[in-house]
């Protein structure tokens, strides 16, 4: 069973902890980031086809909500089928539309490459920890 919601937070508490560094796969340079608020999408479990809707819906609620940074948080994700892979990418260039910054965090490698595979990385900001606690970096 998956769990997917939407729920407010601040981006420098969504971070993985100050140790953990996620791979670099982005380009430019790398700027901090101190959002006051953000909405962040958890999803807990896996992301198949029975639960396409109910992301994409998660996802457009997140980008019309009134936060000016939403996180999309697949760190607890198990499986992420290609469709919900495109359904984020498009999300990400719906955020990017109106305005709205778009953070990934990812942790399984597998659902990295699905993420990359797919476009869906590279249209979204990969928040890192930084050296600093209660600082996150995005690139």
């Amino acid at each position: 069973m998956s769990t997917i919601s939407v729920v407010p937070g601040r981006l420098t508490d969504e971070v993985p902890a100050a140790g953990h560094r996620l791979p670099r796969t982005a380009r430019g340079p790398t700027r901090s980031v101190d959002a006051p608020e953000c909405l962040v999408v958890h999803v807990d479990g896996e992301l198949d086809i029975t639960n396409l809707e109910t992301f994409r819906g998660a996802l457009s609620d997140a980008i019309e909500g009134s936060a000016p940074t939403v996180v999309v948080d697949l760190r607890r994700t198990r499986f992420l089928s290609l469709r919900n892979a495109f359904a984020l990418a498009e999300a990400m260039d719906e955020a990017s539309r109106v305005g709205v910054e778009a953070h990934l965090l990812a942790g399984r490698r597998e659902i990295e490459r699905v993420l990359q595979v797919t476009g869906a990385r590279t249209r979204a900001h990969r928040t890192l920890a930084s050296r600093s606690p209660g600082r996150a970096v995005a690139q």
